[in-house]
């Protein structure tokens, strides 16, 4: 893959983004607590927190790009990286998934059956399946028990695996292993693969936007100008992709709903254009600002925002249980509120132990591994999701 030149994010770049991970990851978990599993009396806001998903999507391709531009490294180096850093959230969770589950359905399981019994069923293969992220392989449906949120875990992964073999190979062997992931993906992981690489060209255009000779008027009026464009020229690619729907159904086969329906895919497409638009817009606007690096809340939202991963894989399981345990309060708004904020809390709480097991895992990895030497960690933003 060609490597546009690249500088480290600016610190107020830096910051913007760790906000807005952290910010979308406490979005999803809100609008999750309007479901009708853990709300009565509220309407369901979850496909108004698609923006959000799509954020988490679009950062992680930005950032996954940003590291390996900045320093390169070996291929050993990014496999390390990326598998202690998804495991170091992914078997908490897993094990806290399982006893929040079980606890639920002991309790309550009036409540627990209905909604997730059939998502318990067979769980030593799905625990494995969720464990090496083959859960939502071609047509396969495998959430972990009670934490339906997870299923975007098998898709990033898949994503890394495309990147990596993509950036760090060549030739025959590139081509040969990304058919080998293709084929082990399945179509469903494919269709939002473009998404995910929108977020890596984000990161190269980003690069060569920032040039300070350009203005600020000039920068403001080029992305006017382009947003206004966009509202003329979206809508007519929307309407083209719903016109060649039926060849692209035909050719990525069925979903996992019948009849056929790839309306899905296309959503999540209709919200990221925009909103890779409007973060890179606010990128190159942070850009300029002058942001203290050692500045003491600048290390405290870096520190916060640790709480991204686990916030998002452990908020659901846990409103499972709290709604088990306490199932006549859907109604009590504060103590639904509450139950965000519980969220929120243990999250921002499990920020510094994530990252300590994190870079345990790291030195195991590059030990008894891959038997390669302690390198110096990656750039800032590493851990972003």
């Amino acid at each position: 893959m060609t490597i546009a030149p690249a500088r480290k994010f600016s610190t107020a770049t830096s910051v913007l983004l760790d906000v807005l991970r952290l910010a979308s990851a406490i979005v999803i978990a809100g609008v999750h607590l309007t479901q009708s599993y853990f709300s009565v009396g509220w309407p369901n806001l979850t496909d108004e927190g698609k923006p959000a998903l799509v954020m988490l999507f679009l950062l992680s391709g930005l950032v996954i790009r940003y590291v390996t531009v900045i320093r390169r490294g070996k291929m050993t180096d990014f496999w390390v990286d990326r598998i202690s850093r998804v495991y170091s959230v992914v078997v908490p969770a897993l094990v806290f998934t399982i006893v929040a589950s079980y606890l639920a359905m002991r309790i309550n399981p009036a409540y627990y059956m209905p909604n997730w019994g059939e998502a318990s069923s067979r769980p030593l293969l799905r625990t494995g399946l969720n464990l090496i992220f083959m859960a939502q392989s071609w047509n396969l449906t495998f959430d972990p028990f009670s934490n339906t949120p997870f299923w975007t875990l098998s898709y990033e992964v898949f994503y890394y695996v495309f990147y990596g073999v993509a950036f760090y190979l060549v030739g025959i062997r590139r081509a040969f292993w990304l058919v080998i992931a293709a084929v082990l993906a399945g179509q469903h992981i494919l269709l939002l693969l473009p998404l995910w690489l929108i977020g890596c060209l984000a990161q190269d255009v980003y690069q060569r936007a920032r040039d300070p000779k350009i203005s600020l008027r000039k920068l403001n009026l080029v992305f006017l100008a382009v947003g206004a464009g966009g509202v003329v020229l979206v809508p007519a690619a929307v309407k083209l992709l719903i016109y060649l729907k039926g060849f692209v159904t035909r050719f990525f086969w069925a979903h996992h709903h019948a009849p056929i329906n790839l309306h899905w895919a296309y959503a999540y497409y209709a919200e990221g254009l925009p909103t890779v638009f409007l973060l890179l817009w606010m990128m190159l606007l942070f850009e300029r600002l002058k942001v203290a690096e050692n500045a003491a809340w600048v290390q405290w939202v870096r520190l916060l925002s640790e709480a991204t991963f686990p916030l998002y894989l452990l908020h659901f399981p846990l409103y499972v249980l709290i709604v088990a345990i306490f199932p006549n309060e859907r109604a009590n708004a504060p103590f639904k509120l509450g139950m965000l904020v519980l969220c929120v809390a243990i999250s921002a709480l499990l920020a510094k132990p994530t990252v300590h097991f994190k870079n345990y895992l790291r030195d195991l990895l590059r030990r008894y591994v891959f038997h390669t030497p302690l390198v110096q960690a990656a750039p800032r933003l590493e851990a972003a999701k």
